[in-house]
């Protein structure tokens, strides 16, 4: 996924000649991989926690410092950065959604638990 979104900027960023608005695709790429990369450390360490109260805290809080980051990053975006409002909110939903889609997709896929893998 990673590496669509790295594609998908470059082919982005050849279809304008607008210098703001590639910044803003490839900054939202780069807000939503690391966004996806953080669920999955996240539900690794939540797999390995014996307690099913802890697996929760693990992933239900970091998804909740997942969505302040993403939120702290579109802000940054914005006001900091100057980046073009729409373009950006445009691009971090689409790579947000798409590595939403990759991660039930891996979750539905592999099971994280170490009492169901060692059987």
């Amino acid at each position: 996924m990673t590496l669509f979104a790295a594609a998908s900027s470059r082919i982005a960023a050849g279809l304008t000649s607008d210098t703001a608005a590639e910044t803003a695709v490839l900054f939202s790429a780069l807000l939503a991989t690391v966004n996806a990369l953080v669920a999955l450390l996240l539900s690794h360490i939540g797999a390995t926690r014996t307690s099913t109260k802890a697996f929760f805290g693990a992933v239900l809080g970091g998804m909740l410092l997942r969505m302040g980051t993403t939120l702290a990053g579109f802000v940054i975006g914005l006001k900091v950065l100057l980046l073009p409002a729409v373009t950006f909110a445009a691009a971090l939903l689409t790579y947000t959604g798409l590595f939403i889609a990759a991660e039930v997709a891996l979750w539905s896929r592999q099971n994280f638990s170490p009492r169901v893998q060692s059987r």
